[in-house]
Protein backbone atom coordinates (compact mmCIF):
# COMPACT_ATOMS: atom_id res chain seq x y z
CA UNK A 1 0.00 0.00 0.00
CA UNK A 2 2.79 2.43 0.93
CA UNK A 3 4.67 1.66 -2.29
CA UNK A 4 1.52 2.23 -4.33
CA UNK A 5 0.88 5.64 -2.72
CA UNK A 6 4.48 6.75 -3.30
CA UNK A 7 4.37 5.62 -6.94
CA UNK A 8 1.10 7.47 -7.58
CA UNK A 9 2.39 10.68 -5.94
CA UNK A 10 5.60 10.60 -7.96
CA UNK A 11 3.59 10.36 -11.16
CA UNK A 12 1.11 13.06 -10.18
CA UNK A 13 3.66 15.49 -8.69
CA UNK A 14 7.07 14.59 -10.20
CA UNK A 15 8.71 17.99 -9.61
CA UNK A 16 7.91 18.38 -5.94
CA UNK A 17 7.77 14.87 -4.54
CA UNK A 18 10.26 14.14 -1.81
CA UNK A 19 11.56 17.69 -1.21
CA UNK A 20 11.13 19.02 2.32
CA UNK A 21 10.19 22.62 3.09
CA UNK A 22 13.72 23.11 4.37
CA UNK A 23 15.33 21.85 1.16
CA UNK A 24 13.02 23.93 -1.03
CA UNK A 25 13.75 27.16 0.86
CA UNK A 26 17.48 26.34 0.90
CA UNK A 27 17.57 25.65 -2.84
CA UNK A 28 15.90 28.98 -3.63
CA UNK A 29 18.54 30.93 -1.68
CA UNK A 30 21.48 28.86 -2.94
CA UNK A 31 20.51 29.26 -6.60
CA UNK A 32 20.27 33.01 -6.06
CA UNK A 33 23.85 33.06 -4.74
CA UNK A 34 25.16 30.82 -7.56
CA UNK A 35 23.97 33.41 -10.09
CA UNK A 36 26.54 35.84 -8.68
CA UNK A 37 29.48 33.59 -9.57
CA UNK A 38 31.75 33.95 -12.58
CA UNK A 39 33.01 30.85 -14.43
CA UNK A 40 36.19 29.42 -12.93
CA UNK A 41 37.73 26.38 -11.27
CA UNK A 42 35.18 25.08 -8.75
CA UNK A 43 35.62 22.68 -5.84
CA UNK A 44 32.48 21.07 -4.43
CA UNK A 45 33.36 19.75 -0.96
CA UNK A 46 31.60 16.95 0.88
CA UNK A 47 29.11 16.32 -1.92
CA UNK A 48 28.55 12.76 -3.09
CA UNK A 49 26.52 13.62 -6.19
CA UNK A 50 27.09 17.35 -6.95
CA UNK A 51 23.35 18.19 -7.02
CA UNK A 52 24.00 21.88 -7.78
CA UNK A 53 26.61 21.49 -10.52
CA UNK A 54 24.29 22.61 -13.33
CA UNK A 55 23.63 25.91 -11.51
CA UNK A 56 27.29 26.79 -10.85
CA UNK A 57 29.29 28.59 -13.59
CA UNK A 58 32.60 26.79 -14.09
CA UNK A 59 35.48 26.14 -16.45
CA UNK A 60 36.45 23.08 -14.42
CA UNK A 61 34.40 21.31 -11.75
CA UNK A 62 36.04 19.16 -9.10
CA UNK A 63 34.62 17.27 -6.15
CA UNK A 64 36.14 16.52 -2.73
CA UNK A 65 34.88 13.73 -0.49
CA UNK A 66 36.36 11.64 2.29
CA UNK A 67 34.73 8.48 0.90
CA UNK A 68 36.76 7.07 -2.00
CA UNK A 69 33.78 4.92 -3.06
CA UNK A 70 32.06 8.08 -4.33
CA UNK A 71 35.00 8.53 -6.75
CA UNK A 72 35.90 12.13 -5.87
CA UNK A 73 38.58 14.13 -7.70
CA UNK A 74 40.20 14.78 -4.30
CA UNK A 75 39.82 12.16 -1.59
CA UNK A 76 40.68 13.59 1.81
CA UNK A 77 39.38 15.07 5.04
CA UNK A 78 38.09 18.64 4.76
CA UNK A 79 40.11 19.50 7.89
CA UNK A 80 43.28 18.92 5.87
CA UNK A 81 42.76 19.39 2.15
CA UNK A 82 45.38 17.69 0.00
CA UNK A 83 45.73 20.46 -2.55
CA UNK A 84 47.86 23.52 -3.21
CA UNK A 85 47.05 26.98 -1.87
CA UNK A 86 45.48 29.81 -3.93
CA UNK A 87 44.12 27.47 -6.60
CA UNK A 88 40.29 27.54 -6.76
CA UNK A 89 38.06 30.38 -7.91
CA UNK A 90 35.06 28.98 -6.04
CA UNK A 91 34.52 26.54 -3.20
CA UNK A 92 31.00 25.26 -2.59
CA UNK A 93 30.18 23.51 0.69
CA UNK A 94 26.50 22.70 1.13
CA UNK A 95 25.23 21.14 4.36
CA UNK A 96 28.68 20.03 5.48
CA UNK A 97 29.79 22.34 8.30
CA UNK A 98 27.54 20.87 11.01
CA UNK A 99 29.13 17.44 10.42
CA UNK A 100 32.70 18.61 11.10
CA UNK A 101 34.28 18.26 14.54
CA UNK A 102 36.48 21.34 13.95
CA UNK A 103 34.60 23.83 11.73
CA UNK A 104 37.23 26.55 12.10
CA UNK A 105 39.99 24.33 10.81
CA UNK A 106 37.92 23.36 7.77
CA UNK A 107 37.04 26.98 6.96
CA UNK A 108 40.69 27.95 7.29
CA UNK A 109 41.53 25.23 4.77
CA UNK A 110 38.88 26.53 2.36
CA UNK A 111 40.39 30.00 2.74
CA UNK A 112 43.85 28.61 2.00
CA UNK A 113 42.94 26.87 -1.26
CA UNK A 114 40.93 29.80 -2.63
CA UNK A 115 42.62 32.31 -4.92
CA UNK A 116 42.77 35.91 -3.70
CA UNK A 117 39.31 37.24 -4.49
CA UNK A 118 37.93 33.68 -4.62
CA UNK A 119 34.42 32.95 -3.37
CA UNK A 120 33.13 30.42 -0.86
CA UNK A 121 29.42 29.62 -0.85
CA UNK A 122 28.48 27.51 2.15
CA UNK A 123 25.21 26.40 3.72
CA UNK A 124 24.58 24.97 7.15
CA UNK A 125 21.86 24.33 9.72
CA UNK A 126 20.30 26.10 12.70
CA UNK A 127 16.90 24.56 13.55
CA UNK A 128 17.00 21.03 12.22
CA UNK A 129 16.73 17.43 13.36
CA UNK A 130 19.73 15.41 14.44
CA UNK A 131 21.15 13.91 11.24
CA UNK A 132 24.51 12.13 11.66
CA UNK A 133 26.47 11.63 8.44
CA UNK A 134 28.44 10.04 10.04
CA UNK A 135 28.31 12.57 12.94
CA UNK A 136 26.24 15.70 13.61
CA UNK A 137 28.24 18.08 15.83
CA UNK A 138 26.96 21.66 15.68
CA UNK A 139 24.27 24.24 14.92
CA UNK A 140 25.27 27.79 13.94
CA UNK A 141 24.01 31.36 14.30
CA UNK A 142 24.73 34.66 12.52
CA UNK A 143 27.31 35.46 15.21
CA UNK A 144 29.19 32.16 15.12
CA UNK A 145 29.35 32.15 11.31
CA UNK A 146 30.61 35.72 11.19
CA UNK A 147 33.36 34.75 13.63
CA UNK A 148 34.31 31.54 11.77
CA UNK A 149 34.67 33.46 8.47
CA UNK A 150 36.49 36.44 10.01
CA UNK A 151 39.60 35.96 7.81
CA UNK A 152 37.58 36.63 4.65
CA UNK A 153 37.46 40.19 3.30
CA UNK A 154 33.69 40.06 2.64
CA UNK A 155 31.09 38.02 4.50
CA UNK A 156 27.38 37.97 3.69
CA UNK A 157 25.12 35.73 5.78
CA UNK A 158 21.64 35.02 4.46
CA UNK A 159 19.12 32.95 6.40
CA UNK A 160 16.50 30.63 4.96
CA UNK A 161 13.40 29.47 6.76
CA UNK A 162 11.12 31.14 9.30
CA UNK A 163 8.69 30.33 12.09
CA UNK A 164 6.07 28.97 9.65
CA UNK A 165 8.53 26.66 7.93
CA UNK A 166 10.04 25.50 11.23
CA UNK A 167 6.62 24.53 12.58
CA UNK A 168 5.66 22.77 9.35
CA UNK A 169 9.01 21.00 9.19
CA UNK A 170 8.34 19.41 12.57
CA UNK A 171 4.62 18.65 12.23
CA UNK A 172 4.86 17.72 8.55
CA UNK A 173 6.37 14.33 9.29
CA UNK A 174 4.41 11.25 10.18
CA UNK A 175 2.93 8.32 8.36
CA UNK A 176 2.89 7.69 4.64
CA UNK A 177 -0.75 8.82 4.58
CA UNK A 178 0.40 12.38 5.32
CA UNK A 179 2.52 12.43 2.17
CA UNK A 180 -0.13 13.89 -0.18
CA UNK A 181 -0.49 16.96 2.06
CA UNK A 182 3.26 17.41 2.45
CA UNK A 183 3.90 16.92 -1.25
CA UNK A 184 1.29 19.52 -2.22
CA UNK A 185 2.01 22.07 0.53
CA UNK A 186 5.82 21.89 0.76
CA UNK A 187 6.46 23.73 -2.56
CA UNK A 188 4.07 26.49 -1.46
CA UNK A 189 5.33 26.90 2.12
CA UNK A 190 8.95 26.53 1.02
CA UNK A 191 8.71 29.74 -0.99
CA UNK A 192 7.70 31.90 1.96
CA UNK A 193 10.60 34.14 2.94
CA UNK A 194 10.85 36.74 5.70
CA UNK A 195 13.62 39.34 5.55
CA UNK A 196 14.04 38.98 9.30
CA UNK A 197 13.37 36.03 11.57
CA UNK A 198 14.50 34.58 14.88
CA UNK A 199 13.63 31.10 13.64
CA UNK A 200 15.87 30.28 10.67
CA UNK A 201 16.15 26.72 9.46
CA UNK A 202 19.68 27.46 8.30
CA UNK A 203 22.10 29.85 6.61
CA UNK A 204 23.86 30.50 3.32
CA UNK A 205 27.23 32.27 3.48
CA UNK A 206 28.79 34.17 0.58
CA UNK A 207 32.40 34.92 1.54
CA UNK A 208 35.15 36.51 -0.54
CA UNK A 209 38.82 35.92 0.22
Amino acid sequence: MKKLIKTLLKKLLPNSFGKSVSRISLDIELKSQFKRLKPGVVLDVGSKHSPYKKYIPNTKYMRLDINKKSLPDICCDLHKIKWQSNYFDTVVATEVLEHLYNPQKAINEIYRILKPGGICILSTRFIFVYHPDPKDYYRFTWDSLKYLFRKFSTIEIQHHGNRIQVLWQFIGGGSIFGLPFRTILNPILGKIHFKKTRYPLGFIIYAKK
